[in-house]
This record gives C-alpha cells, sequence and structure tokens, in this order.
C-alpha cells in the first residue's frame, strides 16, 4: 500500500478535481452537448468548494477551449491521442483528487488505483454503452466508482440489469446551454423552407413536415443498435402519403447509412418526399424545429434523447419509445405518443395519423411538451443536479 501511495505527490486533502472527457465543444452529438452542462456544474462546484479544477479533452484541439472557462481553469487537449492523453491523466491525479469522466472507456487506466481505493472516480453514464456488450473491465471501472451519474432513470435500470453492487444516481439531462432557451413558443415565421429531395429536386416543406435529427449509422448485422428511427419512417412513408400527399420527412445529419436510406427512398418510390439537408448549423437547426410539423424519433437506442428536448423547446409534439429513455421526457397521451415497438409498422402509422389529423391534439402537445420542459429540463435544471449529486458525494468521500 506504501509503494502505491508513493505514485502520487503529497498534496493536501481535497486539493482538485478532474474532468476527463471525450470533448465537448469541438464535437457533435448528445455527450458533448451534455458535457457543456457538465463543465458549467463542474466550474461552480470547484468555486464553491475552492478546489483546483483540471479538464482534458481527447478528441478536441486548444482552439476548442470553452470561452467561459475562466483562466484559472487548466484545459489540456489531446486530438485524439489516447497516449498523451492518459499519460497527463496519471500524472494530474492525486490520492485526494476526484476524477470525473464522461464515458466509462475512458476510466480504464485508472482502474487499478479506483479497484484499490486509492482515488475517487465519478462516471456519466449515458446509454447503450453502459449495459450492451458490456466488456468485463468496463463492468469492473461501474462498480469500483465512487459514483455513476446516468443520463436518465432509465438507463439507471438497464444497468442495474447488468452489473452487480455499485453506486448509482439518475441526473436527467436539460437543454445544452449552446442551445437558445426560448421563454415563448416561436411560431413559424414567414421564410418558408426550402431543400433538395432526393429526387434531385427542390421543393418546398410546407406544414407537414416531420422531423428526426441525428447520425444515421448502418446498424450491426442482427441488431437494430444505431437506429434512431429512420428507417421505420421510411418504410411507413409510402403508406402516410396515401393519405396525406403533403407529408414530408426531413432527416439532418451525417452517417454511413445515408446512402443506404436515400436507396431506400428511391426503392420505395418516395425520393421526391424525402431530405436530407446533411451537417446544419444551430440557426437552421432552430429554424427546422421551428417549423415542423412533429419530431418523431422511434429510436431503439435512447439512454434520454436530447433531441426530444430540443423539440420541445419549440413547442413540438414527439413521437418516442416506450422502455427507451424517452420514457423520462416524453409522456404518453400528453406531450405525444409513445409506442410499444416501432418494428410494428402499423403501431408507428396510427400514431402519427392521428398526430397529422389533428392539428389541435398537436399544438397541445407541443404547449404541454414546452411547460414540461421549462418546469423540469432547462440547462439549469441539469447544472443544479450535478452539484446536488456532487455535494453529496463529496460529503460521502471525505467526511
Amino acid at each position: 500500500m506504501p509503494l502505491l501511495f508513493s505514485v502520487f505527490p503529497k498534496r493536501e486533502k481535497n486539493t482538485g478535481l478532474v474532468f476527463a472527457m471525450t470533448g465537448a465543444e469541438g464535437l457533435s452529438g448528445g455527450i458533448a452537448k451534455a458535457n457543456l452542462n457538465v463543465l458549467h456544474a463542474l466550474v461552480k462546484f470547484c468555486k464553491a468548494q475552492g478546489l483546483r479544477f483540471v479538464v482534458l479533452s481527447l478528441l478536441e484541439k486548444e482552439c476548442h477551449r470553452p470561452l467561459f472557462l475562466k483562466e484559472e481553469v487548466v484545459f489540456k487537449s489531446f486530438d485524439g491521442n489516447k497516449w498523451a492523453f492518459t499519460k497527463s491523466l496519471l500524472s494530474t491525479i492525486s490520492c485526494n483528487s476526484v476524477i470525473c469522466f464522461d464515458h466509462v472507456g475512458l476510466a480504464l487506466p485508472l482502474l487499478p488505483l479506483a479497484f484499490t481505493g486509492l482515488i475517487k472516480t465519478v462516471i456519466f453514464a449515458h446509454g447503450s454503452e453502459s449495459w450492451k456488450r458490456l466488456r468485463m473491465m468496463n463492468s469492473w471501472s461501474f462498480r469500483c466508482a465512487s459514483m455513476v451519474f446516468t443520463n436518465s432513470d432509465y438507463t439507471l435500470a438497464k444497468m442495474r440489469q447488468r452489473i452487480a453492487r455499485f453506486k448509482g444516481r439518475a441526473c436527467p439531462l436539460g437543454l445544452s446551454p449552446d442551445f437558445p432557451m426560448n421563454e415563448v413558443i416561436p411560431h413559424p415565421s414567414g421564410d418558408s423552407i426550402s431543400l433538395e429531395a432526393v429526387d434531385g429536386k427542390i421543393y418546398p416543406m410546407g406544414q407537414k413536415f416531420l422531423l428526426l435529427v441525428g447520425r444515421m449509422i448502418t446498424p450491426r448485422k442482427g441488431s437494430e443498435e444505431g437506429q434512431k428511427g429512420h428507417r421505420f419512417l421510411m418504410n411507413i412513408l409510402p403508406r402516410l402519403l396515401e393519405e396525406f400527399s403533403d407529408v414530408k420527412l426531413v432527416f439532418p445529419g451525417t452517417g454511413d447509412d445515408v446512402a443506404h436510406l436515400k436507396q431506400l427512398a428511391r426503392s420505395k418510390n418516395v425520393a421526391s418526399s424525402v431530405f436530407f439537408p446533411g451537417q446544419v448549423s444551430l440557426e437552421m437547426l432552430g429554424k427546422f424545429y421551428q417549423h415542423c410539423y412533429a419530431y418523431v424519433m422511434p429510436s431503439l437506442q435512447e439512454g434520454f434523447g436530447l433531441a426530444y428536448l430540443e423539440a420541445m423547446n419549440y413547442g413540438k409534439a414527439c413521437v418516442g419509445c416506450f422502455d427507451q429513455g424517452a420514457e423520462d421526457i416524453i409522456i404518453h397521451g400528453k406531450t405525444g405518443f409513445l409506442i410499444k415497438n416501432p418494428n410494428d409498422s402499423n403501431e408507428l402509422l396510427e400514431s402519427l395519423r392521428h398526430l397529422l389529423k389533428d392539428s389541435n391534439l398537436a399544438d397541445t402537445f407541443g404547449k404541454n411538451g414546452f411547460k414540461r420542459l421549462h418546469e423540469n429540463f432547462t440547462t439549469g435544471h441539469y447544472q443544479n443536479r450535478i452539484k446536488e449529486a456532487l455535494d453529496l458525494v463529496w460529503e460521502n468521500m471525505f467526511h
């Protein structure tokens, strides 16, 4: 034991907090957006506790340092160099530091020290990486952590089914601080949106387009993991068009499945009703949310689903799935619809028919969702949840 302690320089008790993350400002995706909130919360926590704060970013460059981090916060970036990242992590910690990770894989080099209790670790768990195809060593990292903060009650429940004896607490996410919070529901402006469809022609979107924002990843063979729901929507679009000739699907984002999805649209003869605008600016994304009829993400892999919050910020009805993180956000029959199985095309089809037939219902769902967002899932709500949870963890660790 004395030999292990000699790895660390001698420091006073409670000297600092380290946040080892994949990235924030320089990356896209839900974890990067959540990390912006985490950084804000950790800055406040360290200031209140009088702690030194160090941020290690694996995938970013120095230019991605968030502007809100003051000079006293140490920010080190590694542009994907895992060896340099790990070396810096090991040289930064002390036996009285607390190290937070945004992904369990980053905690692996410190597993022996966490196992022996020489260091305190906190791991943020964001979804299926925390229970599906879980490696044994990652499972041990969770079990040896001083605390695991999950992004939803759903994620926490799934982890408890797979991992024995770990300390976990749900901290449901909030709207990202880089996404403008609307104080009132913005109505669509007079500026219409026109996009190029899969058939190569440009069409106005009109008032009946359904939105799904997210990466389009080819699912593993024999697995539906990775699907946000694009294929499910494409499969029912021909039948939707029979009843609603002006309905359209808009899929902002990138990914290796885009080419296949475009081919699927052609094969189903719906190429004039499906749109892939690619990676879009935050301003353009806001316009999509503002003008869409509803936000539909029948995903089978959501630990939470930040995009639902973004849609609710614009007063839009949402469609998600039961037994997913969407259950933490969408109240079935009040802020939108939840479906049991998106593979059952009839169930998804009937939910969308119900919404498209009744614009008053869609508006009511949107207003209820907007209220729910403001009461539970703002940036401030999430940051306060993190800070309050860390206060308890800190007290248990050092008192």
